[in-house]
């Protein structure tokens, strides 16, 4: 679980482009012109409900380099062990929070001409896209614009790896190799626990995905809107390392943050 990997979706169902030059994201204005990379995705890859996911080292590859009237999707996937690249170019405008996208003349795959349309909207100086997959299942893909500060962001936002696993007074640390992992990848919309555990000679493997919220700088599970539940997040060592505590303390999670 060293890298969470993003489903090698096909590439002309992520029709991905951007608004006009500038837009107001409510954090200060961020010019949409430049390259913006792939940072996390909601979305269901092998049928077992959708989930917040991180990227391998091939897709990080992946970015959208954008001018005024065109886009350059500069896509990579991992095939097997490897990393392709399908590059996929595009005209567009903007109406209304939805980007109306052409095939370009110059694009070196996909039908020239095709169109689609997809929604888009900017939070802060993040980008979020939303559309379809091939079974028209909802993706949400969040891109950040390279060279852009993002320390704004919650300290929990982001991807971590677990480091250790304490149980009362026993401590497990998680080595490569073994049945012991954790993460957890978490945006402004969401996070996923990933958790991988030995018990009773077998090495259980659990994905759960929550809505959360931060009031009075405590964090809170809001997945059931009837009960809203406080989780025990901590933060040292600059927000770099995080501890997360369940079953009221007896079970501690410990965690280093990747990105």
């Amino acid at each position: 679980m060293k890298k969470l990997i993003f489903s090698a979706l096909v590439a002309t169902a992520l029709f991905v482009s951007s608004c006009g030059k500038d837009d107001d994201n409510g954090g200060g204005s961020t010019s949409l012109n430049g390259d913006w990379y792939l940072y996390s995705i909601f979305s269901d890859p092998d049928g077992n409900g959708r989930n917040w996911t991180s990227s391998n080292d091939c897709a990080e590859k992946t970015y959208y380099s954008i001018s005024d009237k065109k886009i350059k999707h500069e896509y990579y996937y991992l095939e097997g062990s490897e990393c392709k690249y399908y590059p996929i170019y595009y005209d567009y405008t903007a109406t209304n929070g939805v980007f109306n996208m052409t095939v370009a003349n110059d694009s070196p795959n996909v039908r020239k001409g095709a169109k689609t349309s997809i929604k888009y909207e900017m939070k802060g100086k993040e980008l979020f896209i939303y559309l379809k997959n091939n079974q028209q299942q909802e993706v949400i893909e969040i891109l950040r614009k390279k060279g852009v500060d993002y320390s704004y962001l919650d300290p929990f936002v982001g991807y971590w790896i677990m480091t250790k696993y304490v149980v009362g007074q026993q401590e497990f640390i998680v080595q490569d190799g073994k049945c012991l992992q954790g993460a957890v990848v978490a945006s402004s919309l969401g996070a996923t626990l990933y958790l991988n555990y030995p018990e009773n000679g077998q090495c259980n493997k659990t994905i759960n995905s929550y809505e959360w919220i931060k009031e009075g700088g405590k964090y809170y599970n809001v997945s059931n809107p009837a009960e809203k539940t406080l989780w025990d997040i901590n933060f040292s060592n600059n927000n770099r390392y995080m501890t997360f505590a369940i079953d009221n303390g007896r079970i501690v999670m410990h965690f280093t943050k990747v990105k």
